[in-house]
C-alpha cells in the first residue's frame, strides 16, 4: 500500500512540474527564433544556439548546388509544439520562421 501512495505522490509530482517545463521550453524556442537575423552568419547561428541552449538538428545540406542548408530547433523530447526553421544559402541564414503546431 505504501509503494502505491509514493509512486501515486510521483505522479502528481510529474503532473504538476510538466507544465512548467513546457512553458520553459517553448518559450526558449521561440525567443531564439526571434533572435535569429537574415544575413546572420552561419557560424554566429551556431553560437548563438549553444548559447540559448536549444536542441537543434542540423544545419543539414539540402544540396550542394547554391550551399543550401536548413536547421530546425525544436522543444525537448516529449514536447510536440512550436518549432523554428532556420534556413540558409552559403554561409548566411536567409530565414527563420517559427511554426506553431
Amino acid at each position: 500500500m505504501k509503494q502505491l501512495v509514493n509512486s501515486l505522490q510521483y505522479v502528481v509530482v510529474l503532473i504538476v512540474i510538466y507544465p512548467v517545463y513546457y512553458i520553459w521550453e517553448t518559450d526558449k524556442v521561440t525567443h531564439f527564433c526571434e533572435q535569429v537575423e537574415t544575413g546572420m552568419s552561419k557560424e554566429r547561428f551556431v553560437q548563438l544556439s549553444r548559447q540559448a541552449s536549444v536542441r537543434m538538428i542540423g544545419p543539414q545540406d539540402e544540396s550542394l548546388v547554391g550551399g543550401k542548408w536548413q536547421a530546425l530547433i525544436a522543444p525537448g523530447m516529449f514536447i510536440s509544439a512550436d518549432e523554428c526553421v532556420v534556413r540558409g544559402a552559403g554561409q548566411t541564414v536567409a530565414t527563420a520562421r517559427l511554426f506553431e503546431r
